[in-house]
């Protein structure tokens, strides 16, 4: 069982839309989205921009834009609030950890593995739906419109379909996530996530706690969270940012880079297929049944621990390749288009990232993934080091980099909390590698 479970442990678990903004910038004859005439004292077919004569005035006064300044600030409000709910999920696990890891609960935990999953269960409540529907409810009428989004598919046929392609996706996902942790492991380098050592149930009462703790409770509180409250939001600059962006804060708050990787890839395939079908619940199927096929194989291959791995590889080849088929025929018939960005941080990619992902909240998430994973990843040599130092510094540029932007960026001005960011980064740059010569060598 234990050489088997790197195969299919890479769940998601345990570890009408908001359109108000689309229909007030749609044209009348409902192509592409225009800036209202407030912004433009040209005819709009010769001014596509839309702003362009108060961005000559802006210009002028050394590059200034207060369009481009206000979505900053408001896209850097959206990233201090994702971080600081990233951050009280992982508070709250520990406080969870805390409570179970010694007294009467533990010890029932260590002797009955049917009860530790239920307590799983129940913890998942505390640390992860309680965050971020508290926050949902606390929430303006705005924000909470925007969050709106559990409609039931209207094409049942556009569902089944973007089911299979998506859980194909995913599971395609998986098999990229242990190709990278195989290549690693030939280099010196192997990850842990930290629940090897978890008790797998053999008994059918035991299995479908298993069923409801991984694959039933995650599905529908990841989903609401990042699919939901963090991904709606900022469909305001365009689908794809929002698609991406609520994929990274999915693949951080699992904090283990067994499954990191693969979390990105479903989280991606999960926002296409909720914004595609306009529908959570086509996001929430792909996820339970991703988590679902890997609590099914646990479970098999603990009550049959001379069974095969070819069983798994077939089934999930076969569902990739079902996955394929429905990914075809979905895009020839979804009408649904993602949607561009419409403000006028369109033409500002780096900026538009720079200013949700390096705010000091999302800094501190991160920085608590990184030590975290530190901590569940050994060097067997000295090429491994290298290979995680190396992973390190080129994570730090890039953080830095980003700041760098907010820093320099002429349209903007700059708001002081970034100072606090790259102060954040400048203490993690010295202490991590340090960290790492202490802790990684095994």
């Amino acid at each position: 069982m234990d050489n088997n479970s790197n195969y299919y442990n890479n769940n998601t678990g345990n570890g009408s839309y908001g359109t108000q903004y689309n229909n007030q910038y749609s044209s009348p004859n409902g192509q592409g989205y225009y800036y209202p005439p407030i912004y433009s004292h040209t005819p709009q077919e010769n001014n596509p921009g839309g702003y362009s004569y108060y961005q000559n005035l802006y210009n002028m006064f050394g590059g200034y834009n207060p369009i481009v300044d206000k979505e900053a600030v408001q896209l850097s409000r959206y990233g201090l609030i994702t971080g600081a709910l990233i951050l009280c999920v992982f508070a709250l696990q520990f406080i969870v950890g805390l409570m179970i890891s010694n007294g009467t609960i533990a010890e029932l935990c260590n002797e009955n593995v049917n009860f530790s999953m239920a307590v799983s269960a129940l913890a998942q409540i505390f640390y992860m739906f309680v965050p971020f529907f508290a926050f949902y409810l606390f929430s303006g009428s705005e924000y909470k419109n925007k969050m709106n989004i559990f409609n039931v598919p209207k094409s049942g046929i556009l569902y089944v379909l973007g089911v299979f392609a998506g859980l194909g996706l995913c599971l395609a996902g998986n098999s990229v996530t242990t190709l990278f942790s195989v290549t690693l492991e030939v280099f010196g380098v192997t990850f842990f996530s930290g629940s090897e050592d978890m008790a797998i149930p053999t008994s059918f009462v035991g299995a479908l706690i298993y069923i409801f703790s991984t694959a039933v409770m995650p599905a529908l509180f990841e989903e609401f969270a990042f699919r939901g409250v963090v991904m709606q939001p900022l469909r305001k600059y365009g689908d794809w940012f929002a698609i991406l962006m609520s994929a990274f804060c999915f693949a951080i708050v699992h904090a283990n880079m067994v499954q990191i990787p693969f979390a990105f890839i479903a989280g991606v395939s999960l926002g296409y297929f909720c914004i595609k079908t306009k529908s959570i619940w086509t996001s929430v199927t792909i996820h339970f049944l991703n988590n679902l096929i890997s609590v099914l194989f646990s479970v098999y291959f603990e009550n049959y621990p001379d069974a095969s791995i070819l069983i798994y590889y077939v089934a999930t080849s076969a569902l990739v390749l079902i996955g394929v088929v429905a990914m075809i025929v979905f895009r020839k018939n979804c009408t649904v288009k993602t949607k561009k960005d419409p403000t006028a941080m369109n033409k500002h990619k780096r900026l538009k990232k720079a200013a949700f992902v390096t705010t000091p909240t999302l800094i501190i998430a991160i920085n608590s993934v990184i030590i975290t994973t530190l901590g569940l990843t050994q060097t067997k040599n000295m090429l491994g080091l290298l290979l995680v130092l190396a992973g390190l510094f080129f994570i730090m540029l890039n953080l830095f980099r980003w700041v760098n932007v907010i820093r320099t960026e002429k349209m903007i001005k700059y708001q002081k909390m970034y100072t606090a960011s790259k102060v954040l980064l400048i203490i993690a740059s010295i202490v991590f590698p340090i960290a790492s010569l202490f802790t990684l060598v095994g």
